[in-house]
C-alpha cells in the first residue's frame, strides 16, 4: 500500500530534538504553552537548565486552574513549590482563574492568604466556587487592591450582602454575576451606586432582579459597553433605558426574557455601535417586521457577532435582512429558527464572506445545497454547526469536508 504523504514527510524531515540544547528563549517559546501548574511540578525537575527557567516573569502572567481534572494533591504540591518564591512571582502575576474543585480548595482553606500576596492581580475568575461568601470577598477587596475584572459565575453564596462588598473595590470595570440566583434588586443596587465607572457588567441566569434595578444600573453607569440580561422579571423598560442610556454600547446579550415586545427590538434599532448582538428566546410576541426593521432601516454594520436563536419571528426576509445590513459579520447564530429555509441560507454565505462560524443548529427546513460552495465563498470558515437538521445528509457533509479539511462540523 502506498505511504500517505504525511508519512512520507515524517520520514524525510523529522529528526530528534535534544530540548536540554535549545537556547533558553526557545525553551521558554515552548514552556509558555503548558500551564505553571505544570512547570513547577513537572518541568522544573527535568534537568537544571530547565529548573532555572521555572520562575521567569514570561511564564507568570496568569495561573489558570479553571480546567482541573487531577488529583486536588497536585495542586497542593504546586502551591508548596510556588510558596518560597511568592514576591518574585507577585511582581509580574496579573490573573488568576479557579474552578470549583481548585476554587474551594485554596479559598476554603487558610491556603487562600498565600494568593492574597499577589497584590498585582487586575483579574480574579471564581467559577462556581461555593466558599466564596461576603467575608471571603471582603478579604479579596482589602488585599487585592488592584482588581479591574471580577468573574463569579455560579458561586452559590454570592447574595446582596456580597455586591455591598463586591461595590466597594475601587478599580472594578467588569464584573460577572451569572447564574449567582440569589442576587436581587437590591444587590444590582450597590452596584449602579458604585463610585467607579463599571464598563461590563454580565447577569445571566441571575433571576430574581427586574426592571426597577436595572435602569436604575444604565441610568447610573451609563459608561457600560457590555451588558448581558436575562430573566422573566425584565420588560420593555429595562431593553428601552439600557438603549437610550448607553451611547457606548457594543455588546448586548438578551437571554429568556420573554416579557419583551416589539418596542425593545425597535429600541434597539440604529445602535450602530454595536459590534455583537444576542437574542436567545426572546418572547413569541415579537414580530418578523420588528426585528427585520433592526437590520434594514439603520443597519447594525458594526456587527461582527449576532446570535437570534428559537425565534419564531425569523424568517428568509430576516436572514435576508441580514446579509445585506451586517457585511462584517464573523459568526451568527440561527439555531431553532425553525422557519428559515435553503434560500436564504445561499443568501447568507454569498453576502457575508468574513463569516468564521455559522450555526444553524435545529433548522429542519434545510437540505444543504449551498454546502456545494461553502467553501469558496467563506474561504474562513472554521466552524458549521448543523446538529438536528435532518434534511442535510451525511453524503453532502463528507464532500464539504473533503473540500475543506480545516473545516470542523457538528453535523448529525
Amino acid at each position: 500500500m502506498a505511504d500517505s504523504a504525511s508519512a512520507r514527510f515524517s520520514r524525510e524531515y523529522a529528526t530528534d530534538v535534544d530540548l536540554i540544547k535549545l537556547p533558553p528563549e526557545l525553551l521558554l517559546e515552548i514552556f509558555s504553552y503548558l500551564s505553571p501548574v505544570t512547570i513547577l511540578n513537572e518541568v522544573a525537575f527535568v534537568c537544571r537548565k530547565f529548573n532555572s527557567l521555572k520562575f521567569h516573569p514570561s511564564l507568570w502572567r496568569e495561573i489558570d486552574v479553571t480546567n482541573w481534572s487531577g488529583p486536588i494533591k497536585y495542586l497542593d504540591s504546586f502551591i508548596e513549590n510556588l510558596s518560597p518564591e511568592i514576591d518574585l512571582v507577585s511582581e509580574h502575576l496579573r490573573s488568576l482563574s479557579f474552578c470549583q474543585v481548585t476554587g474551594n480548595f485554596v479559598f476554603g482553606s487558610n491556603k487562600r492568604w498565600l494568593f492574597y500576596k499577589f497584590s498585582n492581580i487586575v483579574h480574579l475568575e471564581l467559577i462556581e466556587c461555593d466558599c466564596v461568601t461576603a467575608q471571603i470577598l471582603d478579604e479579596i477587596r482589602y488585599n487585592l487592591t488592584k482588581i479591574e475584572t471580577l468573574v463569579l459565575c455560579g458561586c452559590s453564596y454570592i447574595d446582596d450582602e456580597a455586591m455591598e462588598v463586591v461595590s466597594k473595590f475601587e478599580h472594578l470595570t467588569k464584573l460577572n454575576i451569572s447564574q449567582c440566583s440569589i442576587v436581587t434588586d437590591e444587590g444590582v443596587n450597590y452596584i449602579a451606586d458604585m463610585p467607579c465607572q463599571i464598563l461590563h457588567f454580565l447577569s445571566s441566569v441571575v433571576v430574581l432582579i427586574s426592571d426597577r434595578s436595572i435602569v436604575n444600573l444604565v441610568t447610573k453607569q451609563t459608561k457600560i459597553e457590555s451588558l448581558v440580561l436575562s430573566g422573566r422579571n425584565l420588560t420593555d423598560y429595562s431593553v428601552i433605558d439600557a438603549c437610550h442610556c448607553l451611547a457606548n454600547l457594543k455588546n448586548f446579550h438578551i437571554f429568556n426574557c420573554t416579557n419583551l415586545t416589539d418596542r425593545s427590538i425597535y429600541a434597539l434599532c440604529g445602535k450602530v455601535r454595536l459590534q455583537r448582538l444576542y437574542l436567545d428566546d426572546i418572547a413569541k410576541e415579537v414580530s418578523t417586521r420588528a426585528i427585520n426593521c433592526l437590520f434594514q432601516e439603520k443597519p447594525l454594520m458594526n456587527l461582527t457577532k449576532l446570535g437570534i436563536c428559537s425565534a419564531d419571528a425569523v424568517v428568509d426576509e430576516t436572514v435576508n435582512a441580514i446579509s445585506s445590513g451586517c457585511p462584517h459579520l464573523e459568526s451568527i447564530f440561527l439555531n431553532f429558527c425553525t422557519k428559515v429555509t435553503d434560500k436564504s441560507i445561499n443568501n447568507l454565505i454569498k453576502s457575508c464572506r468574513k463569516l468564521e462560524l455559522v450555526s444553524l443548529h435545529g433548522l429542519t427546513n434545510l437540505e444543504g445545497d449551498w454546502l456545494a460552495e461553502i467553501d469558496h465563498y467563506l474561504p474562513k470558515l472554521l466552524c458549521l454547526c448543523i446538529a438536528f437538521c435532518t434534511g442535510i445528509s451525511h453524503d453532502k457533509i463528507k464532500h464539504v469536508l473533503m473540500r475543506k479539511p480545516d473545516l470542523t462540523v457538528f453535523g448529525r
